[in-house]
């Protein structure tokens, strides 16, 4: 995606102006171009981190009092993270000091760990190719329910008439379309074919940003100060080189996900999602408006603004419940091909 995405309610709506959020240097994104986009270029480190799996760096112009030494961590001292700790007071970016990985984390776990489940009516546009010259959007209303840890269940209804649902328990994922084929695509969680998907239930929950961010002890990441953000980028070995697995921008000062991005096996970006809106929900900020693009062979691009949110309704548990709609098809997405 060459261009990045640009800010208000028109850039929400096509990618346009260079997106905020910086990328390492030497990365860049996907082509949006036709044929095949080229694998993001992931630079190693400039020096040998002695086996230590997250490196702290701080790059980008920032003024003299937010100059810091590097400074280099690993995953097993995140372990020792405060779980308590509180989310920043909002304040001038340039009067905040730099925050060391564990601070931030956190802070994130701990906003992410108020959060248990979500109710809250949904608006969405779809945009997504038809064939190799033509694209369709869509824009339908309906609801996003989420319940920690893997149940998620997003639909979308034209006059009242659902006509895409997307869901996921721990057992099994779905994603239902009905206009012109009326067929549901499905499989086990984990299995062979959700990677298949290109809007996966997996990949939009992680979009959502509510999720603990907890390091394995021999995970592999870097920690990046900006002037406005922090990224974190969970990288793996993959021939000699380190290619990222995931990679999270916070905002400086209110420690938020302000973007997400995941990678496949290879290192090919597979989504990048931006959450545009916060609003206070109770004690609670919530992301209220995302904007995502899924890569695969093709390209979907993905807006959620999120209504009447609430924290303190459960969702009923029927809808994480997989039932075959009337009339519609069944493709086995684990079967082989």
């Amino acid at each position: 995606m060459g261009e990045g995405w640009g800010e208000g309610e028109e850039g929400i709506q096509a990618p346009c102006a260079p997106s905020p959020y910086p990328l390492p240097q030497g990365e860049r994104e996907n082509s949006g171009a036709p044929g095949p986009a080229p694998r993001p270029a992931f630079v190693p480190a400039r020096r040998d981190y002695g086996g230590s799996p997250l490196r702290f760096d701080k790059r980008g112009g920032e003024p003299a009092a937010r100059q810091v030494d590097k400074i280099f961590f690993g995953a097993m001292a995140l372990a020792a993270m405060v779980a308590g700790c509180c989310a920043p007071q909002r304040a001038d970016p340039e009067q905040t000091p730099v925050r060391g990985p564990q601070e931030v984390l956190a802070a994130h776990n701990a906003w992410a760990d108020s959060i248990r489940h979500v109710w809250a009516r949904a608006d969405l546009m779809l945009d997504f190719p038809v064939n190799e010259f033509k694209r369709e959007r869509h824009d339908v209303t309906g609801h996003l329910f989420l319940e920690k840890p893997s149940n998620l269940f997003v639909h979308g209804e034209v006059l009242g008439q659902d006509v895409f649902t997307l869901g996921a328990s721990a057992e099994r994922f779905w994603i239902w379309i009905k206009p012109n084929v009326n067929t549901v695509w499905t499989g086990q969680r984990g299995g062979p074919g959700e990677a298949r998907l290109i809007i996966s239930p997996s990949a939009l929950a992680e979009a959502l940003g509510v999720f603990r961010i907890d390091l394995e002890p021999d995970a592999r990441a870097e920690f990046v100060a900006y002037p406005e953000h922090y990224v974190l980028s969970v990288e793996r070995p993959v021939g000699g080189k380190r290619v990222p697995v995931r990679r999270i921008w916070f905002d400086a000062v209110s420690l938020r996900p302000r973007r997400v991005d995941l990678f496949d096996e290879t290192g090919r970006r597979t989504l990048m999602a931006e959450l545009l809106k916060y609003e206070r929900v109770g004690a609670t900020e919530v992301c209220t408006v995302y904007r995502a693009r899924f890569y695969g062979d093709e390209e979907v691009d993905l807006v959620l603004r999120l209504k009447d949110v609430r924290l303190d309704k459960k969702p009923n548990p029927r809808v994480f419940e997989y039932r075959l709609p009337t009339g519609a098809k069944e493709k086995n997405l684990d079967a082989p091909e």
